[in-house]
Formats: structure tokens, C-alpha cells, sequence
């Protein structure tokens, strides 16, 4: 060593051999090696790293050295699944069904829907009818040319959402195993669930950014600034792949208000609406550069049109000339109609606008998109009860018994073929086929497609249950009410705006209710833990969730 006085001790002397026992290398017995002598010619080398000293009484550390016929990874593997046994034996279940499904229909399952998103795949660009955020997915796996792929994919984000809220409920609530596995089961195993994520369709998607975004917000009692930005982006990726998730940064922004304490919070907040703002403004602006209006769509009046109709008097609306051309001569008395009818339908008013010299002009077109958007808001400032009528029916369809998700379930037989569907829909194949490099349409394959069968017969959310699952959140909020609810507030609103905002803005349709039912599990898993705490806070033994989450917490000195 040069310029310093070497150490009076060197190499092997007195102090070499005093190091204490804990910085000592360990044996293939576990016992600590002595630095006396040499092996192989060589001086041990010793890991100088600090560790704390071991106190009397105290368990062994876990470097105190290995278990014999153990190894260190496994035996935390074998440790994590003891420990969370029952929900590994459900999410191996869970597992296992989607695998049957893959095997029993492959490679997916198609909806009228689902061609435009390959379209916009194939051809980027947005649609006028609804937002290809999720085409922008497709998009990614389209170098695989699979749609089995893009199953698989969207199979996975069912399982990790409902991990992910056996992991918030387990890790943050400090919720036993079997409460965080109940709530987590309705999103891994019911039969419908699986049979959405089979689609070529958007729905996964969504319900599993805004799962996420919602299980962020509550890792922690506050949640960070990266927290907030990231749950912000999320959203806004639910914004651009569906309409629906437009309104979701409400409940969101609700949530942080009571946190308002900080200046952590504030910025935040501010995060979250600068994340969530600059994805959705830059699609908005992509769509005005190709149709030249700023917005996702330009069906908004359309869809909404088919709401109004189911009511629309207009005797009682007195709309002007230009918007005549949209009332219908029935009276509403006699409309039984869903409102998808008047959307669709030939004989519906807004598939006929007259005065058009060019021909037929589509219902989504700029023109007939701002009229009818104007149709439908003196319909509902003229008859606001009607139109509070009409939205609470659709959204209480939700809850019943014989829901209409039978449509959607696994088919007994092979259904029609992609060019069948796309024939009777006016869409175009080929970009499926070119997207698949072979023929995608749906496959039976026995028996797996029986054992699907089966099991769709019994593991089936009910509308009943989901209506009791909701109904546990609100008293759950009802019982932190002092707190504004508690943490059951977020997932709780989220879920009621996913089950509210499509029958407000255009009709019931059991495939939106599918996305609802995680954030819905939260909120009663929430709930019903609140509840237990408001009694067991009467009774003097600890204070209520809502008060421990909002609680200043004590700084260091």
C-alpha cells in the first residue's frame, strides 16, 4: 500500500483470526470456517458486507446457513404456496378452464364487432363508430399472425386481475386467505368472464386497465405521485379503448379529495390528470385530423339517439325544423323496442336524413352526429324523468336473475363462419385472414368444448349475486360514512359508473357488465370489512378502516 502506514495486523495475524463468527464464511455443515490456513495455496475470502449481530433468544437469521436437501428459492416457493393455498388451488382452476376453452375453440370467437378493430389494425386509423385503442394491441401481436395469441394474451389478463386483487385485499387489508380468495373468485372462474376474454373484442381489455388502475390507488393508505401518474395513464388507455372509461377519472378524482392534505397529494392529483389528459387529447386529435371533428367519435349523438328514442316525445321536446326529421310518428307508448333498435334499425329516422344530395348519408357522419347530439339533449332537458326512468330500467338489468348474457355464452355447435358474419354486417374479412395468415374462424374441438360447455352450466355470476356484491360495498360506505366511505368508495363508484354510463348513454348490453365486477369485488370485500370494523370500533376494540386510511401518520423526529 503506498502513501499510509500498512496496519500493524496484516494478513493472518492476531486480528485476522478475531473476526467475529457472523462475517465468517460458512461450510457445507453451516458452520463458520476459520481464516487460519490456506486452501489450495489461497487465503479465504471473506464477504465483508455489513450484518446485524445475532441477539440471544432470537430466530436465526436466513443466512445463518442453508437448510440441508433444501434449495433457498424453492423453499420460498414452497412457502408463498403454503401460505396462499387456496387461492393457488382457484387460480389453478381458473388456469386450467382457459385452457379448455383455448383447446375446445380455437382460435377465438367473433363478434359483429370484432372486424372493424382487425381493420384498424391492419390499416391504422381511427373509426368513427368507436374508439381502437385496443387495436393498437392487436397491432403489437400482429408480427405472430395469431389470434390464438391474442387469446392467450387476453386469458392472462383475466388471471392477473384477479391476483391482483387477491394480492391488495391480502397485503394491504390484511384480509385472511380464504376472504381475498372469495372476492377474487367471481373474475377467475365465472364462466362468462371466460367466454369475453375468448372475443376478439375490447372488453378485456378495459375491465383490466381499470382494474389495475384501481388496485394502484389502494396499494397504500396515500398513494405516491408515480402512483397517481401511472394509474392516470392507465385510464386513459381504458379512455381510447372504450368510450366508457371517459368518466372514470370522477371517482378517481373523488377518492384523493378527502387526501388533500399534502402537497404530495396535490401533485398527485395534478399527475393523474396531466397522464390521463395527454394520450386521450392526442387520439382526440388524430381522429380531427382524419374526419375533422375533435373527439373519439362521432357516434355519440347515434348511440344516444337510440337511448332518447325508447321516450322521445316531440310534442313535449318542440325541436327545431332542421331536427324534425328525427321524431318518430309512434307514440312512446307503444315503442317496445331496445334502444339498439333505433340505432340499427332501417326503419329507424336517423338512417334517413333527408335533403341529402349526395345519397344516403351514414348516421355517424359529422353532420348527422351533431344534430342528433342535439335531438338528444332537448329530449332529456324537455322529459328528465322519462329519461331517469329509462336509465335505471337498463341499469337494473344487470341484477336480474335471467340476465341476457346467455347470447354471449360458449356455443354447442360451430357458429357461422367469418365470412358469414362479416356478409351480414356489411364488414370486411380479408383483413382477418391476412392478419391470421390462415383461416380464423371458430373451431369445436371435442371434447374439450363439452367439458366448456359443462362448466359454463354452473359457474355463472348470477345478476342476483352481482346485485348482493354491490349492495356489500354500499353498506360497507354506509358504515365509514364519517370518512366518506373509506377506501370502498373508489372501487365502488368505479364499478357503478362501468354499470351506469352505457344504458345513460346508450343501452343495456350484458357484455358491458363484465368489466364491472372486479372493482365491484373490491368494494364488498371493502365493505364488509368496514362494516366488521364500524362494530368492532362501537365496541372500543380498534378504530374504523376508514379512520386508520385517513389518519395523520406520525413523522419522524
Amino acid at each position: 500500500m503506498t502513501g499510509g502506514r500498512a496496519p500493524e495486523n496484516g494478513p493472518g495475524g492476531p486480528a485476522a483470526s478475531r473476526a467475529p463468527t457472523n462475517l465468517l464464511p460458512l461450510g457445507a455443515d453451516g458452520r463458520p470456517l476459520s481464516r487460519r490456513g490456506h486452501y489450495e495455496g489461497r487465503p479465504h475470502v471473506l464477504n465483508w458486507r455489513r450484518r446485524a449481530p445475532h441477539r440471544p433468544g432470537a430466530q436465526p437469521p436466513r443466512w445463518a446457513g442453508p437448510v440441508p436437501g433444501l434449495h433457498p428459492q424453492g423453499g420460498a416457493v414452497r412457502r408463498i404456496m403454503y401460505e396462499h393455498k387456496l387461492f393457488c388451488v382457484v387460480l389453478l382452476v381458473a388456469t386450467l378452464v382457459r385452457v379448455v376453452a383455448m383447446l375446445g375453440y380455437p382460435p377465438a370467437l367473433w363478434y359483429p364487432d370484432s372486424m372493424p378493430y382487425v381493420h384498424a389494425a391492419m390499416h391504422v386509423a381511427p373509426y368513427q363508430i368507436r374508439p381502437v385503442g385496443y387495436s393498437f394491441m392487436l397491432l403489437a401481436l400482429k408480427p405472430f399472425h395469431s389470434f390464438m395469441l391474442v387469446v392467450l394474451l387476453q386469458h392472462a389478463m383475466g388471471l392477473a386481475a384477479g391476483t391482483a386483487i387477491y394480492a391488495l385485499l391480502r397485503h394491504r387489508f390484511r384480509m385472511p386467505g380464504w376472504a381475498a380468495t372469495l372476492a377474487a373468485i367471481p373474475p377467475l372462474l365465472s364462466a362468462y368472464t371466460i367466454q369475453i376474454e375468448h372475443f376478439v373484442l375490447s372488453d378485456t381489455l378495459f375491465g383490466f386497465l381499470v382494474t389495475m388502475a384501481a388496485v394502484l390507488m389502494l396499494w397504500r393508505p396515500v398513494p405516491p405521485v408515480w402512483t397517481c401518474a401511472l394509474a392516470g395513464l392507465l385510464l386513459s388507455g381504458a379512455a381510447v379503448v372504450r368510450s366508457e372509461g371517459l368518466p372514470l377519472m370522477v371517482p378517481f378524482c373523488i377518492f384523493l379529495v378527502p387526501r388533500l392534505r399534502s402537497i404530495r397529494v396535490i401533485a398527485g392529483l395534478l399527475a393523474m390528470c396531466i397522464t390521463f389528459a395527454i394520450p386521450l387529447l392526442s387520439y382526440e386529435q388524430w381522429f380531427d385530423r382524419t374526419y375533422g371533428s375533435f373527439g373519439e367519435t362521432t357516434s355519440t349523438g347515434a348511440f344516444l339517439y337510440g337511448r332518447v328514442s325508447t321516450f322521445a316525445d316531440c310534442s313535449v321536446i318542440k325541436p327545431p325544423a332542421d331536427e324534425r326529421w328525427l321524431c318518430l310518428s309512434q307514440p312512446p307508448s307503444k315503442r317496445t323496442q331496445t334502444s339498439d333498435y333505433y340505432v340499427w334499425s332501417p326503419n329507424s329516422p336517423i338512417q334517413h336524413e333527408p335533403g341529402s344530395e349526395s345519397g344516403p348519408v351514414s348516421e355517424f357522419s359529422n353532420a348527422v352526429d351533431r344534430l342528433a347530439t342535439d335531438f338528444d339533449r332537448r329530449a332529456i332537458m324537455a322529459q328528465p324523468l322519462d329519461y331517469l326512468r329509462a336509465v335505471l330500467y337498463s341499469t337494473f338489468q344487470s341484477f336480474r336473475a335471467n340476465s341476457t348474457q346467455n347470447q354471449y355464452l360458449f356455443p354447442a355447435h360451430a357458429p357461422e363462419s367469418l365470412q358469414t358474419i362479416a356478409a351480414d354486417n356489411d364488414e370486411n374479412y380479408r383483413d382477418a385472414y391476412n392478419y391470421n395468415q390462415g383461416a380464423p374462424s371458430t373451431r369445436l374441438v371435442a371434447p374439450f368444448a363439452e367439458i366448456t360447455r359443462v362448466y359454463q352450466r354452473f359457474a355463472v355470476l348470477s345478476g342476483w349475486l352481482l346485485g348482493i356484491i354491490a349492495l356489500a360495498g354500499l353498506t360497507g360506505m354506509a358504515a365509514a360514512w364519517r370518512h366518506l366511505g373509506g377506501p370502498t368508495l373508489l372501487p365502488w363508484l368505479t364499478g357503478l359508473v362501468m354499470l351506469v354510463f352505457p344504458p345513460a348513454t346508450a343501452g343495456f348490453s350484458s357484455r358491458y357488465v363484465v368489466a364491472s365486477v372486479p372493482p365491484l369485488c373490491i368494494a364488498a370485500a371493502l365493505g364488509v370489512k368496514q362494516i366488521a370494523d364500524y362494530f368492532q370500533a362501537k365496541a372500543g376494540e380498534r378504530p374504523p378502516v376508514g379512520q386508520r386510511d385517513l389518519a395523520p401518520r406520525p413523522t419522524a423526529a
